[in-house]
């Protein structure tokens, strides 16, 4: 077989060295997740997933501040069917969704390297890689759809409570707050958490390791592995069910305008990502009238 091809990609910068493939995510000035960066990403995990000499990936960013954001609102709206479901049996795994499971179940070790802000889709792009390495005082983790009036649509809902357990899940998913990297190691999101100037080292070297086992030791054994999971593909449609919902409602809708408003999608905004959202959510009250901590 012939390796697939790595070199016609807008957004990534792929370097292949046999048994290691490192994806290097270069789509500013935010990493949004734009059409042309999924659509990259989704070729990337197909062409790695089928790469026969592959034995581990590592996906990473050029930007020393931001891994990979949310998805580009107008792209997400663009994406998605006229129709609204009437139930989860018309609706199966989303593009994010899809990407995610590669990295999640393809016969390689993925390895993600976070020295920046991760974001909605980033952020779960990281959970479903089998390695997470995060860099202290840089890397911070924000699942952000709650307070803008959504569910989350890459698979955090599925991902996170498997890693960090159902309660810390919930505290993170419903208050849309950051996660630095120490307590991200602490919590069981990251395997480790490095300082800034180790972590390339540290990364590198394990991959090197890993790549220098039997290829099919590695292999099988991941598959092995897997089998201490349970089926996760129908929780991810039921995310995705709730999310195609949620994005025709008004609420959803006015939210995103607000967060767009006030400075989502704007680098300033995106590295005050836990602020903005509270800003979000005093705004949406305000629109209501409604205060949940009222007597």
């Amino acid at each position: 077989m012939t390796h697939p091809p790595y070199d016609s990609f807008t957004t990534l910068k792929v370097e292949d060295l046999g048994r290691i493939v490192i994806a290097t995510v270069d789509n500013p000035p935010l990493h949004l997740l734009t059409r042309h960066l999924v659509e990259d990403l989704d070729t990337f995990t197909r062409h790695v997933s089928a790469d026969p000499d592959a034995l581990v990936v590592v996906l990473k960013s050029r930007d020393p501040d931001i891994f990979i954001t949310h998805n580009d609102f107008a792209n997400l709206y663009r994406m998605q069917p006229a129709e609204i479901p009437a139930s989860v049996g018309e609706v199966g795994l989303n593009h994010m969704h899809e990407i995610c499971e590669r990295l999640r179940t393809m016969n390689k070790i993925t390895i993600a390297q976070v020295e920046g802000r991760a974001s909605g889709g980033g952020a779960a792009m990281v959970m479903a890689c089998d390695m997470k390495f995060g860099a202290i005082g840089k890397a911070v983790f924000n699942t952000m759809s709650v307070p803008i009036g959504s569910v989350p649509g890459g698979g955090a809902s599925q991902y996170l409570p498997r890693l960090v357990g159902r309660s810390r899940a919930i505290e993170l998913i419903m208050g849309g707050f950051d996660l630095d990297a120490l307590t991200a190691e602490r919590w069981g999101y990251l395997n480790r958490a490095l300082p800034p100037v180790e972590i390339d080292d540290f990364v590198s070297s394990t991959a090197r390791r890993i790549a220098a086992c039997p290829a099919e030791a590695v292999r099988l054994t991941k598959e092995v592995i897997a089998l201490a999971d349970g089926p996760i593909e129908d929780g991810l449609r039921q995310e995705n069910f709730r999310l195609r919902r949620l994005m025709a409602s008004s609420e959803s809708l006015a939210n995103v305008e607000r967060f767009l408003a006030i400075g989502g999608e704007t680098r300033e905004g995106e590295m005050r990502l836990e602020a903005l959202l509270g800003d979000v959510l005093s705004s949406s009250l305000s629109r209501t009238g409604e205060d949940p901590l009222a007597e």
